[in-house]
């Protein structure tokens, strides 16, 4: 039964991070674009790592409360990233190429595959116990 709670708590944690890196994202993005005048482009880089940072330390400390170095939890997520960027690139591909729905439509299917990624990557080889 603990373990049920703990897993339960842990993807609810999960679930928060990446909530909360989304609004971070969005507020910042509006904040250079709108605000300080930045290109869309560059404001959008230097938001995304930001928030990869940020997610990053959330779920270190938070989400799964790794005991682990920084360097060896760091590469692998940094790998995870790089997964997630390449699956993400995919299904918009041939989403787009494949199929007539709306590009949004698209993104929202690899919005979920990318979350599934997620939690099981971070899960099971990230943040590792």
């Amino acid at each position: 039964m603990y373990r049920q709670l703990t897993e339960s708590s842990q993807l609810l944690r999960f679930l928060l991070v990446g909530g909360s890196s989304t609004l971070l994202y969005f507020a910042l993005v509006y904040i250079l674009v709108d605000g300080l005048g930045f290109q869309v482009t560059l404001g959008s880089t230097i938001v995304c790592f930001a928030a990869m940072c940020y997610n990053y330390f959330m779920h270190y400390h938070w989400t799964y409360a790794s005991e682990a170095p920084h360097g060896p939890v760091m590469v692998r997520y940094l790998l995870m990233s790089a997964g997630a960027i390449l699956l993400n690139g995919l299904i918009m591909h041939f989403g787009v190429k494949l199929s007539s729905v709306h590009y949004m439509v698209v993104q929202l299917v690899a919005a979920i595959a990318l979350i599934c990624w997620n939690l099981c990557v971070n899960t099971f080889w990230v943040f590792r116990k």
